[in-house]
């Protein structure tokens, strides 16, 4: 038995393309969502305003009595521990499975790609396999350069308790995989990216993060140009991403994200 279980805040444009291309691999995909950010902020605007709810995706995409697909609302006010959280919701609704898959909903993989991860998996002897990230900036013309920044994670038997750096340190003796997954947390609609960079401006030191750069959405998102530097959000660390580079999407890759081409908003 395979789970894929998703945590959702925010950022709904590519949860149907991320969910389609794990959709045949996957026993049972488990999707828990929150309309607010985790410190709950006073007079913020309730993300549903803004773009539509994780349940509007999936019900118009996927057939409403498909039992492969369970989706329910929940918060946490911190993410240091919610994916443990999601996971034991899982295995009380199900049982325990015999490997688990951990997502976001701007991560998506390329056709056939997601097999080749979940048999990697299999055939290794270790607990945990990360899959390393291709990083889009903006559109899928532009990319980050690669970093030690790893995307899903997939767990065999014991799940460890899970902080903010689930996917970016790997457990010791952890394997990475040679299946890369596409994120596109950079490339979200504007007024979503604006929601993201607002909520993490007030919850971030409340939550023990990285304090985002105020002037980041506008300075370096919303005016980018190639020429602009220092991209990382973070304003104690902006050079951890020195500058977007091009990309040439392979051919199947964009013919799959052609295929559902509007933004959630």
């Amino acid at each position: 038995m395979i789970y894929v279980i998703y945590r959702i805040l925010y950022g709904t444009d590519f949860l149907e393309r991320s969910m389609r291309s794990v959709y045949d691999e996957a026993d049972r995909i488990f999707v828990g969502y929150s309309s607010e950010p985790w410190s709950k902020p006073k007079n913020f605007p309730k993300i549903t305003d803004i773009e539509k709810s994780p349940v509007e995706v999936i019900w118009e995409n996927f057939d409403k009595t498909d039992e492969k697909i369970k989706v329910f609302s929940h918060h946490v006010d911190t993410p240091k521990g919610q994916f443990n959280y999601l996971y034991d919701h899982a295995v009380d609704f199900l049982g325990k499975p015999n490997m688990v898959i951990f997502m976001e909903p701007d991560m998506v993989w390329a056709p056939g790609v997601f097999k080749s991860f979940i048999g990697e998996a299999q055939r290794r002897s270790s607990e945990y396999l990360f899959a390393p990230q291709i990083e889009l900036w903006k559109t899928y013309g532009w990319r980050i350069r690669q970093r030690d920044r790893f995307g899903p994670a997939a767990y065999k038997g014991f799940v460890p308790e899970l902080g903010f750096g689930q996917f970016t340190q790997p457990p010791q003796h952890s394997v990475v995989s040679k299946a890369g997954c596409y994120n596109f947390g950079f490339c979200l609609n504007e007024k979503t990216m604006l929601y993201k960079h607002k909520a993490a401006l007030d919850f971030s030191a409340k939550i023990g993060d990285s304090v985002p750069s105020e002037t980041w959405y506008k300075e370096k998102w919303l005016q980018w140009t190639p020429n602009t530097i220092d991209l990382e959000p973070s304003a104690n660390h902006t050079h951890l991403i020195r500058q977007a580079i091009p990309y040439q999407m392979p051919e199947d890759m964009r013919k799959f994200m052609d295929e559902n081409p509007v933004k959630n908003t």
